[in-house]
């Protein structure tokens, strides 16, 4: 009987002096993968964003762009090492991706025809996108 007592004060003092993380009074600090950094663009300066750079820290990894003004991002840019490696667009605004681009040329003058008022935000003739500063 001594032996559940002193088990019961030691498992009372051990939680108590906050050694025993599900029941410490000590706030840990999560550990959390290095957060992106986001920056924003207005297009058509009403306000909300249009142009969205995803940022590893060192370089621009994802662009994203609502290129008719509806909320709902219709082309997402993929770089690699702050570098064209694709693209896709929803060319119909319903929500799917229907043209992938894997070649810059290709991504480019399908921009400039189809969205122009883009062609500053989104084509780059060398697309290095490490340029943007966070």
């Amino acid at each position: 009987m001594i032996k559940y007592g002193i088990m019961v004060v030691f498992l009372l003092a051990f939680f108590c002096a906050g050694t025993y993380p599900a029941y410490s009074q000590v706030q840990v600090a999560p550990i959390l993968p290095k957060s992106e950094e986001i920056k924003t663009l207005d297009v058509n300066k009403d306000g909300k964003p249009d142009v969205v750079y995803h940022s590893d820290g060192k370089y621009t990894s994802k662009i994203e762009a609502d290129t008719n003004y509806d909320g709902q991002y219709d082309i997402t840019i993929y770089t690699k090492d702050g570098n064209f490696d694709s693209a896709e667009a929803d060319t119909d605004y319903d929500g799917q991706t229907d043209k992938k681009f894997s070649d810059v040329k290709e991504f480019n003058q399908w921009l400039n025809e189809k969205h122009p008022d883009f062609e500053d935000q989104l084509n780059r003739p060398d697309w290095q996108f490490d340029l943007i500063k966070f």
